[in-house]
């Protein structure tokens, strides 16, 4: 028989590649070879499966993100990378973001809340870290740094199709610039000679090319 999370796995790549709209649950019952009542004796309703979709593919990305966070916890270059991987993909998310707030406001506003609250704590135990680490000035508002991060690199993604930005430069590059000068802003000296060094290098490669 087949499990919840192969339902879930399925419908996800589904509703990524085909939109939310478009896929009814007798498309999700036939691609898995099963009947819709084996379906429904999974999940409540097609909702419940939009919901439990996007949270697989939320974790997914975030899992990736944690993964090269690991790779080295004392540089805030990784935490730049990091964030260069939360923004694969970015028009497809853009996508179903924009089409759940249409077609199915209570879970988007749901998402959206876990979203925030989870992106929150990690935001927190990374900005807490680097302050350990020397990195980042102890006297920081934490919980304010966090806020201001979070919905100015959100309204960034959000309203892409509405900013008119300087030619050459695309929504991914506005990300980094704010994520990095962000940072910037709270770095020690020690945290702003690793950025530097960082910035460095990238003009170094770009010149390379």
């Amino acid at each position: 028989m087949v499990q919840r999370e192969a339902i879930i796995e399925q419908a996800a790549k589904m509703f990524a590649e085909q939109g939310i709209k478009s896929i009814r649950m007798d498309d999700i019952a036939r691609s898995l070879g099963v009947s819709k009542r084996t379906l429904y004796e999974m999940v409540e309703d097609k909702e419940e499966l939009l919901y439990l979709s996007i949270r697989y593919m939320q974790s997914r990305r975030m899992a990736k993100v944690e993964q090269k966070l690991r790779e080295n916890t004392e540089s805030l270059v990784q935490l730049f990378d990091s964030f260069a991987l939360m923004t694969e993909n970015r028009e497809l998310h853009r996508r179903i973001s924009n089409n759940l707030r249409k077609f199915y406001p209570a879970t988007f506003e749901r998402l959206r809340k876990e979203a925030e609250a989870e992106s929150g704590k990690i935001l927190f135990s990374l900005i807490q870290h680097y302050i350990d680490c020397g990195l980042i000035v102890p006297t920081v508002d934490i919980r304010l740094s966090v806020t201001i991060l979070y919905y100015t690199t959100t309204t960034i993604v959000t309203s892409a199709d509405n900013m008119t930005l300087p030619d050459g430069v695309t929504v991914n590059d506005a990300l980094a610039y704010t994520i990095i000068n962000f940072f910037r802003g709270i770095a020690t000296i020690k945290g702003v000679q690793q950025i530097d060094d960082y910035l460095e290098s990238k003009r170094e490669n770009s010149n390379n090319i």
